[in-house]
């Protein structure tokens, strides 16, 4: 029922973690390792099936057939063991749902608090423990669709109470959108492979669990390429100076320095080497002669060697305020000269004062 396709990494920029997904099971396909997954008795009343669906066109689903006076239908969909890097942080994801498809009309239908999904996790070839649980509530039906979602921590054991105090979530009553269909699983450290469960059970006619896409990721922390320690910009009269430390760079090219009138649309106007590598305080400055007599907006962006690039926050200096107007800029020489000309210059104002910059 389900084909293999080629391992599938997504990459999501972050400045903080590494986000791939290193095993998935959509149903329709899997990684190579998950494959295996399925159900494990498997109950007659568990499988697979194309009435909903994350990803097109299958789930894999349990159903209740009885009274819930009859014997239960239980089940393990069961995602075979994965080895792991102890030194990498990892996340289990997967979708949730309840619907009626196998019996709408049926008085029982929908989930009770009895009826229950429990995530459980073996670590490191150890016992299998509940780490999460998902409950209904007055048959509460949900879909796929719903938005929301909930993020929960393994700590290898469970506690039978509601969160954040224990490892169980209640559904909302009845038929309702505000059950979350996304669910997430932190995964204890130090983890060396992991085999998890999904223990399902339900015990009544219209009784559904529906699971998808389910997804196991890296989420190892990643060291920034820049460690900013702070951005600042002052007016000095005639120039706005921009002032910046880094405490320390790892294959850092260059800073771009950008300045906008309105924080949207932004114009270069300087790139400043970086230091490459640097475990040291290395400090940064540059003064803007340009800027306009109203909000300048000014914002850093760090530039790896290899083109990846990385903006930090933006900051304003207000310039609203009437300033010096200049008359004109000389070099050493007399000869008058931009201010972009490096050297030492001598800037005229038209009140009759000068000063001297070197660029």
């Amino acid at each position: 029922m389900k084909n293999i396709i080629l391992t599938l990494f997504l990459f999501f920029t972050s400045i903080l973690f590494s986000q791939t997904i290193i095993e998935y099971d959509y149903m329709e396909t899997s990684s190579a390792t998950y494959l295996a997954a399925g159900w494990f008795t498997p109950a007659p009343t568990a499988g697979w099936f194309t009435n909903a669906s994350v990803s097109p066109t299958t789930a894999a689903a349990i159903y209740g057939s009885g009274s819930s006076t009859s014997g239960l239908e239980q089940d393990w969909y069961s995602i075979p063991t994965v080895a792991l890097n102890p030194s990498k942080s990892y996340q289990l994801k997967f979708r949730l749902a309840s619907y009626t498809f196998s019996n709408s009309t049926a008085t029982t239908r929908g989930l009770d608090v009895a009826d229950y999904l429990s995530v459980q996790v073996s670590s490191n070839g150890g016992t299998y423990v509940t780490e999460m649980r998902i409950t209904g509530n007055s048959n509460a039906t949900w879909a796929f669709t719903n938005t929301g979602s909930v993020t929960h921590t393994a700590n290898g054991s469970f506690t039978n109470s509601a969160a954040p105090a224990g490892d169980v979530y209640s559904a909302t009553t009845g038929a309702s959108t505000l059950t979350p269909a996304t669910y997430t699983l932190n995964l204890a450290p130090n983890l060396t492979s992991v085999a998890i469960d999904f223990y399902c059970r339900v015990n009544s006619a219209g009784e559904e669990w529906w699971i998808d896409n389910i997804e196991l990721w890296d989420i190892t922390p990643i060291s920034l390429p820049v460690e900013l320690i702070s951005f600042e910009g002052s007016n000095e009269e005639t120039y706005n100076l921009l002032n910046w430390s880094t405490a320390s760079e790892k294959d850092n090219d260059y800073f771009l320095i950008e300045r906008s009138k309105d924080g949207t649309n932004w114009t270069n106007i300087n790139v400043t080497s970086g230091m490459g590598n640097s475990n040291t305080k290395v400090d940064y400055s540059f003064r803007d002669f340009k800027f306009t007599n109203s909000i300048n907006y000014y914002r850093l962006t760090q530039v790896d060697f290899d083109g990846v690039q990385e903006t930090f926050d933006i900051i304003s200096i207000d310039n609203t305020r009437d300033k010096k107007k200049i008359l004109k800029i000389t070099n050493t020489i007399g000869q008058e000269v931009s201010l972009d000309t490096k050297g030492l210059l001598i800037i005229t104002y038209t009140d009759g004062t000068s000063e001297k910059i070197i660029n």
